[in-house]
C-alpha cells in the first residue's frame, strides 16, 4: 500500500482518485472476498426483502411518518473500505471481514417525528418479528477512555474537536429466518442484516457528509472550514430533531393525548369553542354557550373513557358533526323531537345528553350477561334515576317524564321501590336478603333494559351509562340523598314494601292501570 495519499485539495486530485485505488496493492484476503465470495445480488435481496417486511408492520405497529431505504455494499465501495482497514484489522478470511463489516445488507428507518414513543414502537415491531433477544445499540457507543493512555496523545489525533455528537442512530443486528424470502432473496446460513433507525434530519446530514468522512483516503482529509461546517450543521440536525419532538407533543396534546381527568375536558371545550369564535367574521354576534358543568363534565368524561374515545380529536370531530356551537339549537331540537318522551334538557347537559347519544346511535345495546345482585340492580337504576332527575332540571321534571312514559301497574310499583322504599339502604349495603328484594325491582328492570334497546329513550340512554359504570362510586347514604324524585303513586310503595318483606293478605290499594 503506498505510504502515502493523493493529495485532493484540488480538482485535478478528485480526477486522480480513481487511478490511486487502481493502482493499490489489493491484500489477497480482500481480493478473494470482494471477487469470489461477496455476491451483491444475494445482499441486495436480502436487504430489500426486509424493507418489505418493515413497510407493512411499521404501518401495522402504528409507527407514523416514515420512510425506508435499503441498500448492499457495492462492490467497488466495500473494495476501498476494506483496503483502508486492512492495514489497522489484517483480515485472515472471509470469516474476519464478516465479523468487522457488519452492514454489507442495511435497511434505515427513517423517521420525520423522532420521538422516543416512535423509537419504542419501532423496537416493539423488530422484536415482533425477530425475536426479544434483538436489543438496540447506540451508533455511536458511549466512549470509555483507556486509563493507562496518554491524555495528550488522544488531543493530537485531531486537530479539530467536533463540539456535537456526529451521527448518531439506533442499530438493530436481525438474523434472517428460512421463512423470510423475497423476489431476489433465498436464505442462506449466517445472513445477517443491520438495520438503522434514525431521524430524518440526521439522515440528511449523514448523506452530505459521508464521503467527507468516511472518504478521506480518496477526497483527502476535510479542510478545518469544513469540519467546522459539518459540525455546526450537525448541530443544527440536533437542535432541530428537539424541536420536531417538542412540536409532535404539541400537536399529540391536541389531538390524541388522552383525557386524564375531567377538568382537561372542561378545558378542552372552552378552547374549542374560543378557537371556533376566532375563525368567524364578527363573533360579537354568538353568545357563549351553556358549556358542561360538574355533574355532566364527569358523566361525559367516564363515557369518552368506557369508549376510548377520550382524545380531542375523537370529541373535536363529534362535536363538528352536531355543528356545536353555532348551529347546535338545530341539532338540539332534532334530537329531541326523536325521543319518545319529548324532553326539556338542562342548559348544562343538553350537550352532553347530544353528543353521547350521537356516539352511541349506531351501537346496539347489548345487555351484559352478568347476573347482577339485587344491591347491584337498586344501584344501577338509582344511578340512571339520578341523572334523568339531572339531565331534566329537577325532580318534578324527571318525575313528569316518568309519568309520561306510561308504565304499567307493575313497573309503577317496582319503580317506586327504587324511588323511595325505606329498605333501600339496607339493600344497597347488601344486608337484606337478595334473593328476598330481587322480585321487587324486576319489572324495573326489565323495563330499563328494553329503554335501553331503544334508540328513541332518554330513560334507555341514561341506564346504558349507569350500566357501562358511567357514575360516581358514592356510598349509600350519599346514593339516596341524591335521588330526589317522589314516587310515582304513594299507594303502590306500601304493597311493594310488603311484597319485599314477604306474602301479605292485603289487596293492593293501587286502582289497576294507574300511573
Amino acid at each position: 500500500m503506498p505510504a502515502t495519499e493523493p493529495n485532493t485539495d484540488d480538482i485535478k486530485g478528485l480526477a486522480r482518485q480513481a487511478t490511486w485505488i487502481a493502482n493499490i496493492e489489493i491484500p489477497p484476503p480482500v481480493k478473494k472476498f470482494v471477487e469470489k465470495e461477496y455476491f451483491f445480488e444475494h445482499y441486495e435481496g436480502m436487504a430489500q426483502c426486509v424493507e418489505g417486511i418493515l413497510q407493512e408492520k411499521l404501518n401495522l405497529g402504528g409507527v407514523k411518518q416514515f420512510k425506508l431505504s435499503s441498500r448492499a455494499k457495492d462492490k467497488e465501495s466495500l473494495k476501498e473500505k476494506l483496503i483502508v482497514r486492512y492495514e489497522e484489522k489484517q483480515y485472515k478470511d472471509a470469516d474476519d471481514i464478516r465479523r468487522d463489516i457488519i452492514d454489507l445488507a442495511g435497511v434505515r428507518i427513517i423517521l420525520y417525528m423522532p420521538t422516543a414513543e416512535e423509537y419504542e414502537k419501532v423496537k416493539k415491531v423488530i422484536q415482533e418479528i425477530w425475536g426479544r433477544e434483538i436489543q438496540p445499540k447506540t451508533h455511536p457507543p458511549a466512549k470509555t477512555e483507556n486509563p493507562e493512555e496518554d491524555p495528550n496523545k488522544r488531543k493530537k489525533r485531531k486537530k479539530y474537536q467536533p463540539r456535537h455528537l456526529g451521527y448518531r442512530a439506533i442499530h438493530y443486528r436481525v438474523p434472517m429466518k428460512e421463512d423470510q424470502k423475497g423476489k431476489h432473496y433465498r436464505h442462506m446460513l449466517d445472513d445477517l442484516v443491520e438495520i438503522q433507525v434514525v431521524s430524518a434530519l440526521t439522515h440528511a446530514w449523514a448523506e452530505v457528509g459521508h464521503d467527507i468522512v468516511y472518504k478521506s483516503y480518496a477526497y483527502g482529509p476535510p479542510t478545518l472550514q469544513e469540519e467546522r461546517t459539518l459540525d455546526a450543521l450537525n448541530g443544527l440536525v440536533q437542535s432541530g430533531d428537539l424541536l420536531l419532538e417538542q412540536f409532535q407533543d404539541m400537536v399529540n396534546k391536541r389531538t390524541w393525548a388522552r383525557f386524564k381527568h375531567r377538568a382537561e375536558l372542561t378545558l378542552f371545550f372552552h378552547d374549542f369553542y374560543a378557537t371556533e369564535l376566532e375563525a368567524l367574521e364578527d363573533p360579537d354576534e354568538y353568545e357563549d354557550p351553556t358549556h358542561a358543568r360538574s355533574e355532566g363534565v364527569y358523566i361525559l368524561f367516564k363515557f369518552l373513557e368506557k369508549q376510548e374515545k377520550n382524545y380531542p380529536i375523537a370529541v373535536r370531530t363529534a362535536l363538528k358533526e352536531l355543528k356545536y356551537p353555532y348551529e347546535f339549537d338545530k341539532t338540539e331540537q332534532l334530537i329531541i323531537q326523536s325521543f319518545k318522551v319529548k324532553p326539556r334538557l338542562a342548559a348544562d347537559m343538553s350537550m352532553v345528553v347530544c353528543l353521547i347519544r350521537h356516539l352511541l346511535l349506531e351501537q346496539r345495546y347489548q345487555p351484559p350477561q352478568t347476573n347482577l345482585s339485587a344491591c347491584d340492580q337498586c344501584s344501577v337504576m338509582m344511578s340512571a334515576l339520578t341523572m334523568l332527575q339531572h339531565s331534566l332540571g329537577g325532580a318534578t321534571a324527571a318525575n313528569k317524564y316518568l309519568q309520561d312514559a306510561k308504565l304499567n301497574e307493575g313497573q309503577v310499583e317496582s319503580i317506586n321501590f327504587v324511588l323511595d322504599s325505606p329498605k333501600r339502604h339496607a339493600t344497597l349495603e347488601g344486608r337484606r336478603d337478595q334473593e328476598v328484594v330481587k322480585p321487587s325491582l324486576q319489572d324495573a328492570w326489565t323495563w330499563f333494559r328494553t329503554e335501553a334497546s331503544d334508540s328513541r329513550s332518554l330513560c334507555g340512554l341514561l341506564f346504558r351509562l349507569a350500566e357501562m359504570g358511567c357514575r360516581k362510586e358514592v356510598d349509600p347514604y350519599t346514593q339516596l340523598d341524591q335521588l330526589q324524585i317522589g314516587p310515582l303513586s304513594r299507594s303502590s310503595t306500601t304493597s311493594m314494601d310488603n311484597a319485599a318483606a314477604g306474602p301479605s293478605t292485603c289487596p293492593p290499594t293501587t286502582p289497576p292501570g294507574a300511573v
